[in-house]
């Protein structure tokens, strides 16, 4: 009698990939420099009455150039009456801003008192100063981030 016996064999490779990972924090002072400005304080004088200030402004750099936001148009009408006044700021400035007919112009017209520096008020703000920098914080001006111009297009 015949026995054959059959042996089969097979070998697996095991591999295995060991990985690590390892993180640290530590507190970090940045050194930065900063410089700050001593605010100044000046008194403005009117120098005349109520005037009116009027400018047609093209439709495009309105709402190109100035990204469709009236506060730049108006901003850019204070500039150019100052210009035109010869002054250093306008005062109680109101605006009326309308379309042309033939829709390629802004008609601006702006009242308001010129204004210039008085020269011999310049001071660095004192204590006496603060309450106007909370009357600003508290009742400062309106931001608004998006175009006026722009933003009513899309309604």
């Amino acid at each position: 009698m015949i026995c054959l016996f059959l042996v089969s064999a097979n070998a697996q490779k095991t591999v295995v990939t060991t990985r690590s990972f390892s993180d640290t924090q530590a507190r970090m002072l940045e050194v930065t420099a900063r410089s700050y400005v001593r605010p100044l304080i000046v008194d403005l004088n009117v120098v005349g009455p109520r005037s009116t200030f009027k400018k047609q402004y093209d439709k495009t750099s309105v709402e190109v150039a100035m990204n469709g936001n009236l506060d730049n148009l108006r901003s850019r009408a204070i500039y150019d009456a100052a210009e035109f006044y010869n002054c250093d700021a306008i005062v109680a400035a109101t605006f009326k801003i309308e379309l042309s007919e033939d829709g390629a112009f802004y008609n601006l017209e702006m009242k308001g008192f010129p204004a210039n520096f008085d020269q011999d008020s310049w001071h660095p703000m004192e204590e006496r100063d603060f309450q106007w920098l909370e009357v600003d914080a508290r009742y400062g001006a309106y931001n608004e981030s998006e175009g006026d111009v722009i933003k009513n297009k899309k309604k």
